[in-house]
């Protein structure tokens, strides 16, 4: 008999996320669920939500009580939890039809104290990888493993793209902290820590929602309140005690370090602006201090970015890293960032920063339209960080297999939002794509679009993607060939080209046989 699951989802005011939530549970594959609902003392329509699903899903179990956060509220669901194994949802995001049935199959085979999967942020405009997963190539391949062959595992402390065994959390006391915020990180970093048996799965397994508001200076300034940055501070801070009174090796307590330090330098200083200036004095305190316990080993580690906020921090200087903390939110009232022939930089109070590498272009298309000469037109708008200057650039194609570039055309470039700090950051972008120029490279092919901007010479191009409410004529057809452009799982731009009323190869077979 399949195994029950338990899938538990704390609820704080998510009233227009919980339908899309409860959907994605209730389409689940797997069918042998219980999913705990805990209505956190919300202050909208959850109640009503969560209720009426319950009445219709008999798998639906709805339980309230007054608000008491995140921690306490998932520490209930695994209190009022029947199954061998437990998984955490959020009332904003979703999982996959098959999430939890790969999940099921691979902990249940190989007897992993977890599973663990790929994770997809998303909201209205994109897709992607979680940055870190990418930096530290997260989950590209199944295997079973352990935190001693990879101490990487610890830079995703994430509790919901993972399926417990709800012995192995029980056994080991694991709980989540409760009255703090970040109460994953202990959570997360132990089980990882005493796991015997990780399963690793290469497939997505949870959506992770950006909230539309999620990046509005008021958001993020209600993050940045001093109470918040001494509580991450003080979870990382009583992870290392712990991994040093366990004598775990210095590999995996290195990890941690470099973890620790991306948090904290990508989500609390690098936002330095955006602090309150009567917590000024105590957070630069409380920031320097913690900085200052971390080995250079681990310093040494952090891509350029991170090191330079850094050595501007650990050097106290508070001035320069208001300076960098404003271009980089774009929160600054005033150009900081002066643009010179073939690089960005800011000047600080002392020192000259090169901030080039810092940025990097947006190209989104929202309109592809056949033209009668033979060409293709597309329009959107480009986003060129900084940009005081007019821009030049390329877009072109790849081919997916034999990489070969194809340069697409000239940018064609209109100057928006001259009111702006700087006028040439945003401009509307017309592309025409010569059809013949891609068919008489080959009979079939998938190709990527990129953009590589000429002020940023030594930057990777980038990505060009494609709206999800683009107007798409997208499908086109010649005598020989038809032409689809797409948008990849990760909202990219690609065009398929293949031969017109070429027959699938399994048909191609079946009516050689019926021949014969």
């Amino acid at each position: 008999m399949a195994e029950l699951v338990s899938i538990i989802i704390p609820v704080y005011n998510a009233e227009q996320y919980l339908e899309e939530c409860l959907d994605s549970v209730v389409s689940q594959t797997y069918a042998n669920l219980e999913v705990i609902v805990v209505n956190d003392g919300s202050e909208d329509n959850c109640e009503a939500i969560a209720k009426r699903y319950a009445a219709s899903f008999a798998a639906i179990q709805y339980y309230s009580h007054e608000n008491r956060g995140l921690g306490f509220t998932r520490n209930k669901g695994i209190s009022l939890s029947k199954g061998k194994y437990l998984f955490f949802l959020d009332a904003d995001d979703t999982i996959p039809q098959n999430a939890i049935n790969l999940l099921v199959k691979a902990a249940v085979k190989n007897e992993a104290d977890y599973a663990v999967g790929k994770v997809v942020r998303f909201n209205e405009e994109r897709k992607y990888i979680p940055i870190r997963h990418v930096d530290f190539n997260l989950y590209k391949e199944k295997k079973i493993t352990s935190l001693k062959e990879n101490p990487e595992l610890l830079q995703d402390s994430i509790a919901c793209n993972k399926l417990w065994l709800k012995n192995f959390l029980i056994s080991n006391q694991l709980f989540f902290k409760e009255g703090k915020n970040y109460e994953d990180l202990s959570f997360t970093m132990k089980a990882a820590v005493l796991a015997k048996k990780i399963l690793v799965v290469d497939q997505v397994v949870y959506h992770w929602r950006v909230r539309d508001d999620e990046d509005k200076p008021s958001i993020t300034q209600q993050q940045m309140k001093l109470a918040n940055t001494v509580d991450r501070l003080e979870a990382l801070n009583e992870n290392r005690q712990w991994l040093e009174d366990q004598n775990k090796n210095a590999r995996i307590i290195e990890e941690h370090d470099v973890k620790s330090l991306l948090d904290v330098l990508r989500l609390h200083v690098l936002k330095y602006a955006l602090t309150s200036e009567q917590d000024r004095a105590q957070w630069e305190s409380a920031i320097f201090s913690f900085l200052d316990r971390i080995p250079s080993s681990a310093v040494e580690r952090l891509p350029a970015k991170e090191r330079l906020l850094y050595k501007v921090a650990i050097d106290k200087n508070f001035e320069d890293l208001l300076l960098l903390s404003q271009v980089l939110t774009h929160t600054e009232l005033q150009p900081l960032v002066r643009q010179e022939e073939k690089r960005l930089v800011l000047q600080g109070e002392n020192q000259l920063y090169d901030v080039t590498l810092f940025y990097k272009p947006v190209l989104v298309f929202d309109n592809i339209e056949k033209l009668q000469d033979g060409r293709c037109k597309l329009t959107g708008q480009l986003w060129i960080p900084k940009a005081s200057q007019p821009s030049k650039g390329r877009v072109y194609a790849e081919n997916r297999v034999t990489k070969e570039k194809l340069t697409v055309a000239e940018l064609q470039l209109d100057q928006l939002n001259k009111e702006k700090n700087y006028p040439y950051e945003y401009q509307n972008v017309q592309v025409f794509l010569v059809l013949k120029a891609i068919i008489d490279k080959t009979k079939e092919a998938i190709y990527d679009f990129y953009f590589e901007s000429s002020i940023y010479p030594g930057s990777r191009p980038t990505r060009a993607r494609l709206s999800p409410t683009a107007d798409n004529s997208g499908h086109i057809s010649t005598q020989k060939y038809n032409l689809s452009f797409y948008s990849t799982n990760y909202s990219n731009l690609s065009l398929k080209v293949e031969q017109s009323g070429k027959l699938k190869p399994l048909l191609k077979n079946v009516l050689r046989r019926l021949k014969k």
